[in-house]
Order: C-alpha cells, then sequence, then structure tokens
C-alpha cells in the first residue's frame, strides 16, 4: 500500500483495535489460474506472534494450493468525499478521506475438524459476544458438527501490517477545520466518522 509519511499509522494498539473494529476484510491470493478474492470475517489472535483466524466454504477455490502461501488481507474503515469546495484556498482538489489496515502473512490451511471447530467457536464468541442472547456453537453442536464438512479454516502468520489514516493531515489547520464543518452537513458515505476522526489528530 503506498502510505506517505504524513498518513503512516505505526501505533501497534491502533492497528490492532482498528482489526478488532473492522473484522470484516478482503483476503487476497494469487495462482496459477490469476488473482482471487474472498469478503470474510477474521478474527485476531494475541499470541507470541499474532495471527488472523478464519474460514471459507470448501467449493470456494481460493483455498487449494494456497497452503504455505504470501497472502493479503485488507481491512477497511470508515471513508468519505472531499470536495475541493470545502477548502479556504483555491489551489486544491477533491480528494477521498479513508482509513484501511493491510495484513501480510504466511496462509495455513486447517482441515483437521477439532482444529476447524475450535475456529468456528472462537468465532461465534468473538461476534455474539455484545449480542442480548449470545448464540453458542454448544446449542446446535450436532449441526455445527456437520456443517464442519463444508468449509475450510485457516490461520495467517501475521508478517507486516501497515495502517493508512488518510485525513487532511498534509493541510493547515483552517482547512482541516472547514472540510470538518462540512463533513458534518453531509450524510453521504461516512462522513460524520471521518470527521470524528479528523478532530482526533
Amino acid at each position: 500500500m503506498f502510505i506517505p509519511k504524513d498518513f503512516k499509522m505505526e501505533d501497534p494498539e491502533m492497528l490492532m483495535q482498528f482489526i478488532h473494529e473492522n473484522s470484516f476484510g478482503i483476503l487476497f491470493s494469487h495462482n496459477a489460474q490469476g488473482p482471487h478474492a474472498t469478503h470474510l470475517p477474521f478474527i485476531l489472535a494475541q499470541k507470541d506472534q499474532p495471527e488472523l483466524i478464519g474460514h471459507m466454504a470448501k467449493v470456494n477455490q481460493q483455498w487449494k494450493g494456497l497452503d504455505g502461501k504470501k497472502v493479503l488481507v485488507v481491512f477497511s474503515g470508515p471513508h468519505s468525499y472531499i470536495s475541493a469546495s470545502w477548502y479556504k484556498e483555491k489551489k486544491n482538489v477533491p480528494t477521498w478521506n479513508y482509513v484501511a489496515v493491510h495484513v501480510e502473512g504466511t496462509i495455513e490451511i486447517i482441515n483437521d475438524s477439532h482444529e476447524l471447530y475450535s475456529i468456528l467457536q472462537e468465532s461465534v464468541d468473538f461476534y455474539e459476544k455484545d449480542l442480548e442472547k449470545p448464540w453458542k456453537t454448544e446449542e446446535e453442536e450436532e449441526t455445527v458438527t456437520r456443517l464442519l464438512n463444508g468449509i475450510v479454516g485457516f490461520k495467517i502468520n501475521v508478517e507486516k501490517i501497515e495502517g493508512k489514516w488518510k485525513l487532511n493531515q498534509n493541510k493547515s489547520k483552517e482547512n482541516k477545520e472547514e472540510v470538518i464543518k462540512n463533513l458534518r452537513k453531509e450524510e453521504i458515505y461516512d462522513s460524520h466518522s471521518i470527521a470524528d476522526l479528523m478532530e482526533e489528530e
């Protein structure tokens, strides 16, 4: 990912928190047939070295031949269009403000039923934890076990994390204030979330 120094996020805790809060990402890989991409929920496991874990449908051809290969996972956060008319100076052009994290690592494909069940259980517990009546895999253990035949799991050994917080850091204070004011007036894209992030910078 191209990241000018003004937009580079290097705080490890911020990067990890971002992945936790925006954990529905895209897994990218490449083989002899060409590029592949799958939209998936991921769990960031904090061990000796960070891991991303998840699963996909077995009929999805992306996983075949992927074991031991390098992959890229992209996590996208809030984004919004920025009009050049919002700047005080005229010598500006429209742009897009956004937040994103790219993770590179080596993937391990998991077919073992016990490990697969563990991955499913961890995923369910993570996404259900804030619900009023969280669902548990134990409640439908027979169904869950039967469905294991239709999926493959994976672990990605995280080797590189890059974060880009493109929030007008390269503009003057006055210009940033004008952009924030105008974002607050909009109801498109993630204008209010981007305004919040800009105020935190």
